[in-house]
């Protein structure tokens, strides 16, 4: 993708920081963020260049998403609530951010006439399907309404019913991306983000890992520099638009095994993980998912999409990363 105006929501954050460093090379960007969980820090070594426009705002803001949308071509939306803890703790704040201001940034968009409208979903989309491998049209089966731990998955999947209805009724160019479990450097390691940067700032801190129930629930772990090129894809192939894609690895994966990993590529084996009950994380309002492994076969034909990135070799790589940021920082990243 070349000599494109692209808008990256959530440009400030983790997965939309890395996104700006990949397209800015060959194309104009403008990142929209409120920073209520991204950094300056992330995209600062772009301030001032030409082709990088910077709008701290928020989705939530009709005036401020026309704004940033104006003369777009292609718009990647990673903004949204995101964090386990935050779906048991701000159920409101995930209902209301994920669903309204999606679907301001869609009408905005609608009206400009964009190429191409990339959004970012989650396996989370899939529950507590035991399908395993999870394929892109695979039922979905969810908890009850009463258990906030649900609320991010329901917005999510709202958002995709949003998309697919605009894309029935008019012909918008979307194309849905379902992440799965996205981890790297400058990810937030605070006990709102995901299990690999919270176990690497507990273990590098000298900390054991918490285990949350026996540790055997599994996982696929996706490096960014491949969740990066899978959605680069997804805004750049032709076939894409209309359609839903895993973003994944293969590589299956316990809890357990992944805090072990971990200890012993941060070289601090004296540590020994703990177990925790989930109500002592999280308080009542949460249920686990026992499996949850993509079927990926779809973006590997479509998208030419493949993760590249082995766990082993991508949890050194973010290691190595947090080890030095928190030497010159002398803290841990909040």
């Amino acid at each position: 993708m070349k000599g494109k105006l692209v808008l990256v929501t959530g440009g400030a954050g983790f997965i939309g920081s890395h996104l700006v460093d990949w397209l800015i090379r060959d194309n104009e960007v403008v990142v929209l963020d409120n920073f209520s969980s991204g950094k300056i820090s992330n995209v600062k070594h772009h301030l001032g260049r030409n082709g990088f426009t910077l709008i701290k705002g928020d989705i939530l803001d009709k005036k401020i998403v026309r704004e940033a949308v104006k003369d777009v071509d292609v718009v990647i939306h990673q903004a949204a609530v995101v964090g386990v803890k935050k779906y048991v703790e701000r159920p409101l704040d995930v209902m209301t951010t994920n669903i309204f201001g999606t679907h301001n940034l869609v009408e905005e968009c609608l009206r400009e006439g964009v190429e191409r409208f990339v959004f970012a979903s989650t396996s989370e989309v899939y529950g507590k399907s035991e399908r395993i491998p999870l394929r892109e049209n695979e039922d979905r089966v969810l908890g009850a309404t009463s258990i906030a731990r649900w609320c991010y998955s329901t917005s999510k999947a709202v958002d995709e019913h949003f998309l697919f209805a605009y894309y029935e009724a008019y012909g918008f160019p979307m194309v849905i991306l379902r992440y799965f479990n996205v981890y790297g450097p400058r990810q937030e390691t605070s006990d709102y983000s995901g299990v690999i940067p919270i176990f690497i700032r507990r273990v590098l801190g000298g900390e054991p890992p918490l285990i949350h129930g026996d540790g055997e629930q599994t996982r696929a772990f996706t490096y960014i520099s491949d969740a990066v090129e899978a959605t680069v894809l997804a805004a750049s192939k032709k076939d894409a638009v209309g359609e839903v894609f895993n973003v994944g690895s293969k590589e299956e994966v316990t809890i357990n095994q992944l805090a072990r990993m971990i200890i012993e590529l941060s070289g601090n084996e004296f540590i020994e993980p703990k177990h925790i009950p989930y109500e002592e994380f999280y308080g009542e309002s949460y249920e686990d998912i026992r499996r949850r492994i993509p079927d990926v076969k779809k973006a590997e034909r479509v998208l030419g999409f493949k993760a590249k990135t082995p766990l082993r070799e991508g949890l050194k790589k973010t290691i190595e990363w947090y080890r030095e940021y928190f030497s010159q920082n002398l803290t841990t990243v909040r």
